[in-house]
């Protein structure tokens, strides 16, 4: 009899930090629509929580936030909106003391904005995930990851602590991150991608790309015309696909490995197991790949 009360006592217990901690136990807390027209702009900043941003056909902002009991208790949330912009700010309340951790709050926000839409979003605490949306995007975590997929414009995110994955984005792109891997898929236009602490992971076209690493490898996939490509990494390899047909001016230098190459390099001026300077087909804009710590390896697509 005694086993089965503490057995019962255990499953009593067990269910109980089930409950408390199961992340998908968060209630509505706030619900709001509010009509404006395609291109205005979307500002939320939040010190925590999770944020859900998507397209749908309606001339309409929709935003529901979900949270668990701490969230209830402890944020306050601000919702504004005019002709031109919806503002949501969700900050913390009490004593000095609450700002330092999430305190066991679980919160999230999903938002359904236009398609052509232009957002400015960012917390301090969680992931954030954006789509199918035409415009200018801002995003900004301090310690969570990014997902980026289906947009159409100038984009600028950032991340302290997290992964960013880029799928399907035409436009200027400009990601970074402090200890985490970058992976940018289909993309199309100028890139800029930054990382103190993983690999990069890139494939696309019709760009002028930049990528720079301090603790790990770089592979891209290429594609379309060489509009000027810049490598780098202190720790790791490098790894380059191209068309057989891709033109450029090579410079490719290591001091800690070795350089391969699978396509014909014509007018080589210098040529060494460390450093190869040549062109690739009829030159023309930069291939430049540089590491300290690894091998570079060209290869044909």
């Amino acid at each position: 009899m005694k086993n089965i009360k503490i057995s019962l006592l255990t499953l009593i217990t067990l269910l109980l930090l089930s409950n408390y901690s199961y992340p998908g136990n968060l209630k509505v807390l706030h619900e709001k629509s509010y009509h404006i027209a395609p291109g205005k702009e979307l500002k939320l900043e939040t010190s925590t929580g999770d944020i859900m941003i998507s397209s749908w056909d309606m001339d309409e902002v929709y935003i529901k936030v979900l949270g668990n009991e701490k969230a209830e208790d402890k944020m306050s949330f601000d919702f504004n909106a005019n002709e031109n912009v919806v503002e949501v700010i969700a900050k913390k309340e009490g004593s000095f003391f609450n700002w330092f951790g999430s305190s066991g709050i679980s919160l999230r926000f999903e938002i359904k904005v236009p398609k052509s839409f232009n957002n400015k979003v960012s917390t301090s605490g969680g992931d954030i995930k954006l789509a199918d949306v035409k415009g200018k995007t801002l995003l900004k975590t301090s310690g969570g990851d990014l997902w980026i997929k289906n947009t159409e414009g100038e984009t600028n995110a950032s991340t302290s602590g997290g992964d960013i994955n880029l799928d399907g984005n035409k436009g200027k792109l400009s990601v970074s991150t402090s200890g985490g891997d970058i992976n940018a898929k289909s993309f199309d236009g100028d890139l800029y991608a930054s990382t103190s602490g993983g690999d990069i992971k890139l494939k696309g076209t019709n760009s002028k790309i930049e990528a720079e690493t301090s603790g790990g490898d770089i592979s891209l996939e290429y594609w379309g015309v060489n509009k000027g490509i810049d490598l780098s990494t202190s720790g790791g390899d490098i790894y380059i696909k191209v068309p057989t047909d891709f033109s450029a001016k090579v410079k490719l230098t290591t001091s800690g490995g070795d350089i391969s190459t699978k396509i014909g390099v014509n007018n080589v001026k210098k040529m060494s197991s460390h450093k190869l300077e040549g062109e690739l087909n009829k030159g023309g804009s930069p291939l430049n790949a540089t590491t300290s710590g690894g091998d570079i390896v060209v290869s044909k697509m």
